[in-house]
């Protein structure tokens, strides 16, 4: 927690950047698109930076989505060894879902995030068990939103004593009820 990850160096992001993260299987249900249209509405934007990590289906057309844009990488999944660096490379995990699956069952990938101890930015229907547990450590944006999302993106890229604190009650929610202790 706190510790600069290994991939900023990497990916060449400087320590004044903010990193908007997505990790984890680049299929249809996560309407990859939305990460696109985010990171082309805020290309002008030089304190944020974008990472896009993994593989999938929907991968090949969010890098033409995303060709030419300067602050966006893409990596491959790494090594489990390395997932708490990765996720800690974040300042801002996105979880995009599509409006008609963001209500079928909890991201596996939120108990990372919220782990990282990291704000989370979540598209999720109102009243769903996703959005009631990101309201408390992050913003929750409506699915297929881009205008909201980029909105999202830019206050908590802009706030970073809201990101921090997020970060704590993320951490804190994930000892309370993910750890395996608590599910157990």
């Amino acid at each position: 927690l706190g510790r600069r990850s290994r991939f900023r160096e990497q990916l060449g992001i400087r320590d004044d950047q903010v990193v908007a993260l997505y990790s984890g299987n680049m299929g249809g249900k996560q309407g990859l698109e939305i990460l696109g249209d985010c990171a082309l509405a805020l290309r002008e934007r030089d304190d944020i930076h974008f990472v896009f990590c993994g593989t999938g289906p929907g991968r090949e057309a969010l890098e033409a989505r995303c060709a030419g844009l300067p602050r966006v990488s893409f990596m491959n999944l790494q090594p489990v060894e390395q997932l708490g660096d990765l996720l800690g490379l974040a300042d801002i995990h996105l979880l995009p879902q599509r409006a008609d699956a963001a209500d079928l069952v909890m991201p596996s990938k939120l108990t990372g995030m919220l782990s990282s101890g990291r704000p989370v930015i979540a598209t999720a229907h109102e009243g769903t068990e996703l959005a009631t547990v990101v309201a408390r450590c992050g913003l929750v944006v409506p699915p297929e939103d881009p205008e909201a999302l980029v909105n999202a993106i830019r206050v908590l890229a802009s706030a970073p004593e809201q990101r921090a604190q997020f970060g704590l009650a993320a951490r804190a929610y994930a000892e309370e009820h993910l750890d395996q202790g608590a599910v157990l």
